[in-house]
């Protein structure tokens, strides 16, 4: 494909988004989208990635290289769903709701993790006693 230099801006009342496409030699192209249709888009995009990375292997997520985008208190969602597993959605600023689901034995996993880091460690206190 050939090298394109890409602007997106949101303009001043946030009702839309312009993409400028800009292929090298040729005329600049321009989109506007509404809120809408950039989710639509972010949705195609995402299919489409999904398509592109079939078959490659995932990512480590302890290796430090990792980029990984993080939401904080980002509003969320769990539903169990026994004994199949569970759904755990939340809203990323970024992408719009996502979520994923675990099978069970992960739901057991994430649980026994969180149990062990945050309730059987006792926390450092700063009062002093």
């Amino acid at each position: 494909m050939p090298d394109v230099e890409m602007t997106i801006g949101v303009a001043h009342d946030r009702t839309a988004t312009a993409i400028k496409i800009a292929p090298l030699e040729q005329p600049p192209l321009q989109l506007v989208l509404t809120f809408d249709e950039l989710d639509q888009l972010i949705r195609e995009l995402g299919t489409a990635r999904s398509k592109m990375v079939e078959g490659q292997s995932l990512p480590d997520f302890e290796n430090e290289e990792v980029t990984i985008s993080t939401v904080a208190n980002a509003r969320w969602y769990i539903k169990a769903s026994p004994p199949a597993g569970g759904l755990l959605a939340f809203y990323h600023p970024k992408f719009g709701p996502v979520g994923f689901t675990l099978p069970r034995d992960q739901v057991i996993q994430v649980v026994n993790f969180l149990t062990e880091r945050f309730i059987l460690q006792p926390t450092q206190s700063a009062e002093k006693h």
